[in-house]
This record gives C-alpha cells, sequence and structure tokens, in this order.
C-alpha cells in the first residue's frame, strides 16, 4: 500500500493490531515494533512520516524514548524533527508532566479513536490517500479471547499464590487491549483486579475474576454465533 509510513512503538500484540487497522482504514501505512530500543534501530535507517508510542514498553518509557529521540536529531542537526505522539491509560496531566521540553507533538489518552487519530495525524502528513480495509473487527476479537484465556490462567496462579506485582501487571495488560476494543465488561474486571491488587487484596477479587472470566465466555459465544452465520 503507497501511503505515509508512520512507526507504531507498542509492545502489546492486540493494541499494534488495533492500532494498524485504525490508520490502515485511514489509508496510512504503518510499521510496528515492540520496544524503543526496535525502534531506535529502525529510525536509523528510515524516515517516517510520524512516531507513535505507547508510555509503557518493555525496555523503556515512551517518554525516555522521546528524548534519546530528540537527542539523536541534535547530534544530526541536518534533520528535521520526526513528529513524535505519546499516548496512553495515564492522565493527560501526568503525560504532560513527563514530556515537558521534548517537543512532544501530541498527547493522546486511551482509548484511541479513528476520529482522534486522523485529527492529530491530518496536519502532519501531507496526503492521505483512500482508505484501505481494515482488519476484520471478529479477527481481532478472536486474537484478544486466545490473548485473554491466557492471561485468565497466569491470573488464578499469581492470585493464588499472593504473587500481587505480577497479577497487576497481567491485569493491565488485558485492561488495555479489552479497552482499546471497546470490551467494557473485560476491561471493567481486569481493572478492578489491577486496582485491588495494587492497594488491598480482598474476597472481592475472586468476583472480578469470575466476572472476568464469564465476560470471555460470552465472548467466545458471540464469535461462535457468528462464525454460524450463512454467507
Amino acid at each position: 500500500m503507497r501511503s505515509a509510513l508512520i512507526l507504531v512503538v507498542e509492545d502489546h500484540p492486540i493494541n499494534r493490531r488495533m492500532l494498524q487497522a485504525q490508520l490502515a482504514a485511514e489509508g496510512w501505512q504503518s510499521e510496528l515494533v515492540a520496544t524503543g530500543a526496535e525502534a531506535l534501530l529502525w529510525l536509523t535507517h528510515t524516515r517516517p512520516v510520524a512516531v507513535i508510542t505507547d508510555y509503557v514498553l518493555e525496555d523503556m518509557t515512551g517518554v525516555e524514548l522521546l528524548h534519546r529521540v530528540r537527542r539523536w536529531e541534535a547530534d544530526a542537526s541536518a534533520l528535521p524533527a520526526i513528529p513524535m505522539i505519546l499516548y496512553s491509560g495515564m492522565s493527560l496531566d501526568y503525560l504532560q508532566r513527563e514530556s515537558r521540553g521534548l517537543d512532544c507533538t501530541a498527547i493522546l489518552t486511551k482509548p484511541i479513536s479513528r476520529a482522534q487519530l486522523r485529527q492529530t495525524l491530518a496536519p502532519i502528513v501531507a496526503q492521505k490517500l483512500p482508505a484501505a480495509t481494515p482488519a476484520a473487527p471478529d479477527d481481532l476479537l478472536t486474537d484478544l479471547l486466545q490473548f485473554g484465556y491466557l492471561q485468565l490462567a497466569s491470573l488464578k496462579l499469581s492470585i493464588k499464590n499472593q504473587r500481587w506485582a505480577e497479577t497487576a501487571s497481567i491485569a493491565h495488560g488485558l485492561r488495555g487491549a479489552a479497552a482499546v476494543l471497546q470490551l467494557k465488561e473485560i476491561s471493567q474486571a481486569a481493572a478492578e483486579i489491577e486496582n485491588q491488587s495494587r492497594t488491598n487484596p480482598s474476597e472481592t477479587m475472586e468476583d472480578a475474576f469470575s466476572r472476568l472470566q464469564n465476560a470471555l465466555e460470552r465472548l467466545a459465544l458471540q464469535l461462535n454465533a457468528s462464525r454460524a452465520k450463512p454467507l
């Protein structure tokens, strides 16, 4: 596909695919990497029209990546600044404080809609080509369902062993992926598990876990019914 090339830096596979589908629907091509180190290596040989980076990456924060890119650009004075867009589930005020003085082009909070992407990127991209066909929604939901069942097993074990930091991390990833796909029941149950594990784990965590499991089962039934419909 011929269109503006945008680098997406996101360590969560579901969020990566969702963002790529949204960009494709607006006619923009994207390259996907999972870590800040991969992004820095990629930028040494390819010049994107913009970089969209999550705040939480495996090896650094999105703000640290922004800082390194700006420092690299300052050393290579002939290069114009690359538009850098930071996005996260954290509060806008926090992200603005963290990125102050680093020439952050825009800050978006999750979940990001196509309209937000269009409004943010349209002034940056000189010419938008006709929209491409986005990834099939059921395909993304199937990926989320598979991911959710894997995380459910990990959550059960971490809760049983009272490894609360691990529980919070697992629930956080599932909450974010579900929020991007607007699966409120899954997102809310995962958020409750995350919040409790970070503060005061209690018996109600079992209720949240059951709600999460039931929400995933309802999603599975929904997908099975969708596949069974005649063409």
